[in-house]
């Protein structure tokens, strides 16, 4: 079957890991997957789901998709973007979302995951550095603002390690599955999430820096009133961004609030 690399497809080829992703799916459940190439997972995911929407970019697979899977009753495909596709009477919520996801689109795909509620769940296959930023947790090298964003919105765990050699065309680099469980709540009380989050980014802006020498130019504050909001959120000047957990963040924004 020739292979079409074009779009930066990689396409997984062991029916090991397709049979670890369907399990993390629950029975019964609403289902989209982003591209489905070759369907590798498209038939155990139409076994497993009450229903199911495709989305695929290339016409040529989404042609080929069609024709494989076009007679399941709860198959639907459409043609597109997924970070254009608006769920709105798409499906019935919630919904699992599922995919080997395009490494260069990874952070778009989980921030649109993020903030559309009808996805309760995501079963998502990163490159292994993406996935370890992901699933990070305070103190290591891999967790920065993208960890404290994910894992505001879910519970995040590295579920599946997969080798280059289980895809393809094979890629230069090892992936991993991430599961993703969307939290009823968020773990901490923010009155702002956007203005948390600009402090979380700017804060990691100079990660390998002292927080307290820190100069915090995106959020127009000198270094007088910065050592006032560390003080107030108890927080030590000598520690680093990395190694803050999501709550010191919470109790960093309020204090800088509170200013």
């Amino acid at each position: 079957m020739p292979q079409r690399p074009k779009l930066g497809q990689h396409f997984l080829d062991s029916q090991r890991i397709v049979r670890q992703i369907i399990n993390l799916v629950p029975e019964g459940a609403a289902v989209v997957e982003i591209g489905p190439g070759h369907g590798a997972l498209t038939a155990g995911l139409l076994h497993r789901a009450r229903s199911y929407l495709g989305m695929e970019l290339d016409p040529w697979l989404a042609e080929r998709l069609r024709g494989k899977f076009s007679e399941q009753s709860n198959f639907r495909l459409i043609e597109g973007d997924f970070l254009s596709l608006d769920l709105s009477g798409q499906l019935p919520a919630p919904v699992v979302l599922v995919g080997n996801v395009p490494y260069y689109i990874s952070a778009k795909i989980v921030q649109r995951a993020c903030v559309e509620p009808r996805y309760s769940k995501a079963v998502l296959m990163f490159q292994l550095e993406f996935a370890k930023r992901l699933t990070a947790e305070p103190g290591g090298s891999d967790y920065g603002s993208l960890s404290v964003y994910t894992q505001y919105h879910w519970q995040a765990r590295l579920a599946i390690s997969v080798g280059r050699g289980k895809f393809k065309p094979p890629p230069r680099v090892d992936s991993a599955v991430v599961e993703l469980i969307r939290r009823e709540q968020p773990p901490v009380e923010v009155d702002d999430e956007e203005a948390f989050f600009r402090l979380v980014r700017a804060c990691f802006t100079h990660r390998r820096k002292q927080l307290g020498n820190a100069p915090l130019k995106e959020l127009a504050i000198d270094k007088e009133a910065w050592l006032a909001v560390l003080e107030a959120a108890e927080i030590e000047r000598s520690r680093r961004p990395q190694v803050l957990s999501i709550a010191e963040y919470a109790g960093l924004y309020r204090a800088y609030r509170n200013l």
